[in-house]
């Protein structure tokens, strides 16, 4: 059993390893109508070519146009959808970013296989295994980014996460080791 286990996890990542085309860098650049100077909100590092699991939905990340464009493909949930609706965003340009209609956007620049601006509070999430090993994608926010709801620093190389109240007060939540427990994906959170 052992041995079969071990095989099945070989294939999936050598599938990983050849399906994938590298990653895009979605930079947050602030939360106004146009870029900032300086990195702020919520970012990600993708991988392309390969479908991944976001909050229960599935999507995929090709680059397109001689790889001037980032196509975000929702395929639905359980990567089922006949007819995936398509989002086109230009490379390196200013461009208002959201995965999903009703997530909160951000003016961002892609990149292809770019850096996570320094010391951002990272979510890496596993996508194709229920412990904290394997292909990952992050979701990231910015040292010192807040909103309504919580607020990510990086510490002397730690996270710190906080989850807040509509009345301001914020509580630290526990940001170490492997979240894999009543979780869609499993995580860890690093800066």
């Amino acid at each position: 059993m052992k041995v079969l286990y071990l095989i099945f996890t070989i294939l999936i990542l050598i599938n990983f390893t050849f399906a994938n085309d590298g990653f895009v860098l979605v930079t947050p650049m602030g939360t106004g109508e146009e870029c900032s100077s300086t990195p702020y909100g919520e970012g990600y590092y993708l991988p392309t070519g390969t479908e991944i699991t976001i909050d229960y939905e599935c999507y995929q990340f090709d680059f397109v146009n001689s790889s001037t464009h980032l196509q975000v493909q929702y395929l639905g949930k359980n990567c089922t959808a006949e007819h995936p609706s398509i989002t086109i965003f230009p490379m390196n340009e200013c461009v208002d970013f959201k995965i999903k209609e009703d997530d909160l956007s951000f003016m961002s620049i892609i990149t292809a296989n770019d850096v996570i601006p320094e010391q951002s509070i990272s979510y890496v999430y596993y996508y194709y295994s229920n412990f904290c090993s394997g292909p990952t994608y992050q979701l990231f926010f910015t040292n010192g980014y807040s909103n309504q709801y919580s607020k990510y620093q990086c510490v002397n190389g730690k996270p710190e996460v906080f989850v807040c109240t509509d009345s301001g007060s914020c509580t630290p939540i526990d940001a170490s080791g492997c979240t894999n427990k009543n979780v869609p994906i499993p995580y860890r959170v690093e800066c």
